[in-house]
């Protein structure tokens, strides 16, 4: 039993963290952290916070694998595409919850872009806890 936990490169990716380490600790489950990154293959600052998030996760009382997964945002609609990606990710490991975080877009911007936690929350057969950005 395994929680997938995205982090993006955003605001609110702290807090997904948080959220996502809580809620192991209280279903004794275990973390399967993915850090999206755009390119194929993962520079130097993705490895690093890949790093940073291994570091925080052992001082928690969750155990936790974190790995860098590229997702494609080109092409029409890259948020929704990122959502399909996501579910691929949870099918291939026994997941049973998806934590991830949201930014608002507005209606323009979900039209132009999609959305990957509309697309995920439609899509998933499992729990999924959005997270959003408080705009901080």
């Amino acid at each position: 039993m395994t929680i997938l936990v995205a982090i993006d490169d955003d605001h609110a990716s702290g807090e997904v963290l948080e959220t996502a380490i809580r809620l192991g600790r209280g279903l004794d489950e275990e973390l399967y952290v993915v850090h999206l990154v755009s390119d194929e293959f993962a520079d130097a600052e993705a490895k690093q916070v890949r790093d940073e998030i291994r570091e925080r996760l052992v001082d928690e009382a969750v155990v936790g694998t974190v790995s860098l997964e590229h997702v494609g945002r080109s092409g029409p609609r890259p948020g929704t595409r990122v959502g399909h990606e996501l579910l691929e990710v949870a099918a291939d490991v026994d997941i049973t919850h998806i934590v991830m975080g949201h930014e608002s877009k507005g209606l323009a911007g979900r039209l132009a872009s999609g959305n990957a936690a509309f697309a995920v929350v439609d899509a998933a057969n499992v729990p999924v806890t959005i997270v959003t950005d408080n705009g901080e």
